[in-house]
C-alpha cells in the first residue's frame, strides 16, 4: 500500500506534535506499525540532517566572523574545535566572500608551497625593494636573457674577485708605503 504525502504528514504531526504513540497512530490512521516506524525514521533523519546543516551554517558564520577579526586559521580551529581541512575550506570561502579571488586563484595554482613567495615578500620588504623591482630582477634573471641569472652570477663572482684583488693591492700598497716611510 502506498501512503500519500498527506497521510505521512498526519503521522508526523500525531507523533511529533501531539505525542501519540505508534499504537495510537496505527489505530487513528489505520496504518501498520511497520509503516509508521518507517515514516518516523525518515522524518527523524530529515530533521537530523536539517539540524546538522543549521549547525554547519552556524560554525561557518562564526569562522567568518573570527577571520574578519584577524584571527588565523589555527586560532579559528582551536576556538571552534575544527580540523584543518574544514578550517582551510572555510578560510578560502572567506577569501571569496571578501572578493579576494586573485588570492584564491593563486592559492589554487601554487597550493601549499607558498613559503617561497612569503619569504621573497618578507626579504624584499626588509630590503626596501618594491614589487616592481622584484619583477625587474626576475626579468633580468630570465635564462633566455643574455644577462640571465647564470650570467649575473658569473659577473657577481668576477666582481667579488676583483674587489678581493683590489683589497689585496691596497694592503700591499699600505705595506710598501709603510716600508718606504721607515727609510
Amino acid at each position: 500500500m502506498v501512503i500519500t504525502e498527506e497521510r505521512k504528514r498526519c503521522v508526523i504531526d500525531l507523533y511529533f506534535n501531539e505525542r501519540k504513540t505508534c499504537a495510537e497512530i496505527a489505530e487513528i490512521e489505520r496504518i501498520s506499525p511497520r509503516d509508521i516506524h518507517t515514516i518516523i525514521k525518515e522524518e527523524e533523519a530529515r530533521r537530523q540532517k536539517y539540524k546538522d546543516h543549521q549547525q554547519q551554517e552556524e560554525v561557518s558564520s562564526q569562522a567568518y566572523k573570527l577571520f574578519s577579526e584577524g584571527k588565523t586559521p589555527l586560532e579559528v580551529a582551536i576556538t571552534l574545535n575544527l580540523r584543518e581541512p574544514e578550517v582551510n575550506k572555510l578560510y578560502r570561502e572567506y577569501w571569496k566572500l571578501k572578493h579576494l579571488y586573485k588570492l584564491n586563484s593563486i592559492y589554487e595554482e601554487i597550493g601549499n608551497d607558498l613559503r617561497h613567495i612569503i619569504e621573497l615578500h618578507r626579504r624584499a620588504k626588509k630590503e626596501g625593494i618594491s614589487v616592481e623591482h622584484v619583477v625587474k630582477l626576475l626579468q633580468l634573471a630570465d635564462e633566455d636573457n643574455p644577462f640571465g641569472l647564470s650570467q649575473l652570477e658569473r659577473r657577481r663572482k668576477w666582481l667579488m674577485d676583483e674587489i678581493h684583488e683590489l683589497n689585496n693591492q691596497i694592503e700591499r700598497s699600505k705595506h710598501d708605503l709603510k716600508t718606504m716611510s721607515w727609510l
